[in-house]
């Protein structure tokens, strides 16, 4: 549902990227990550004749603070995460980024829970956030996405899953007719069966209504079909649904009707969760105002450092975007995120990461890629709040 890459498919309990070190009661964990690394790509533009774009070396400070409350029936999570970016020659592209994010999960009863969670994000450039269908640009953007809803237990075999969520995204540059931004709400319902303790079918209802372009574009997107969940071992389990899905362009009388898939694995053990996701669908496009037909594949592995003196955090993605009407860009683009880090201390960390992104859109000098890569310190200790 969400335009993001993780939107929609996320675990309604997974609030935000932050990790948390879940201690009972009321806790505070103020921190600060300071280092250095260096940028391939500081513009994000395509290379020029040379073959070359103009990189630069960094220094990196990300304050952050994170309030969390934890008991057996209830789970909050608060926090924000600053960036400043300060480059050692182009001074003039210095910028910021800003994170926050607040979830809430509730059991209020044996048999219902009630969850929210919100993340907002502001940042310099688009290839930082996942968006559909937005080309890479040095420009500021702003997301928010927004979701809550229910889970409850109809009876002792059937459960029942209803879940709002509104995303919505602005672009800086108000004269950029390519770049349109907008809001996207909608309402996802699933009925399941479980007919052993492995294994339930169901149906899923999903109806989106996106207003992008200033309100000028209109679209209505639908998807009906049913689902299969399935615990291959106690630390494995894998979830798939597939159906019809049907698209409404209003202003361009434009209807399109196709099949659209979901695919998710997902092994948890100890001291490490590994995980991959599919998609296949029409969703919404923030670049042209438009609509297109999604593909994505994602992947991850995540060592939480709480439990590891030796952590790993690595993930992957990757979409194709196809646009229906000609006049629009397709896109296919790349996110791989890796990080390994040590403990030397329970306060004090040293990681060194590597991040890529990487954008086609199939035309003469269309290609672009960014690099980043260095070393940073992390200084963080959880208080716990009496």
């Amino acid at each position: 549902m969400a335009l993001a890459c993780a939107g929609g498919a996320a675990a309604q309990d997974q609030t935000s990227e932050f990790e948390s070190w879940r201690l009972p009661g009321w806790s505070f964990t103020p921190g600060v990550t300071f280092g250095g690394m260096y940028d391939s790509n500081v513009a994000l533009v395509p290379p020029g004749l040379n073959k070359k774009t103009p990189g630069d070396k960094l220094l990196a400070i990300e304050p952050f603070g994170q309030l969390e409350f934890f008991s057996p029936r209830t789970s909050f999570s608060s926090g924000y995460h600053g960036l400043l970016r300060r480059y050692a020659t182009l001074s003039a592209l210095d910028d910021s980024d800003q994170r926050g994010f607040v979830g809430y999960r509730e059991r209020l009863t044996r048999r219902v829970s009630l969850f929210f969670n919100d993340n907002y994000a502001q940042v310099a450039t688009t290839d930082q956030l996942q968006l559909n269908g937005v080309p890479f640009r040095r420009m500021g953007t702003k997301y928010n996405d927004f979701a809550g809803g229910v889970e409850g237990r109809l009876s002792r075999t059937n459960d029942l899953a209803v879940r709002f969520e509104s995303t919505w995204v602005d672009f800086a540059r108000k004269q950029d007719v390519i770049l349109a931004g907008g809001i996207v709400n909608g309402v996802d319902a699933e009925l399941s069966h479980r007919f052993t303790e492995r294994v339930a079918l169901g149906g899923e209802y999903d109806v989106r209504l996106a207003n992008l372009n200033g309100e000028l574009r209109s679209l209505l997107f639908q998807e009906a079909g049913g689902t299969f969940h399935y615990r291959v071992t106690d630390v494995t389990t894998f979830n798939a649904s597939a159906g019809a899905a049907h698209l409404l362009d209003r202003n361009h009388g434009l209807t399109r009707t196709g099949p659209y898939v979901k695919l998710a694995l997902i092994h948890r053990m100890a001291r490490a969760t590994i995980g991959a996701t599919y998609r296949r669908s029409y969703v919404p496009s923030l670049a042209f105002g438009g609509n297109n037909q999604s593909q994505e594949v994602t992947e991850y592995l995540n060592m939480p450092f709480r439990k590891n003196r030796f952590y790993v955090q690595e993930s992957a993605a990757w979409r194709r975007t196809d646009p229906f009407l000609s006049t629009d860009l397709p896109l296919s683009s790349i996110w791989i995120h890796n990080l390994v880090g040590y403990a030397i201390a329970r306060w004090f960390r040293v990681e060194g990461f590597y991040q890529f992104t990487g954008q086609d859109n199939r035309l003469v000098q269309g290609k672009v890629t960014r690099n980043l890569a260095g070393v940073q310190f992390v200084v963080a200790q959880p208080v716990r709040i009496r």
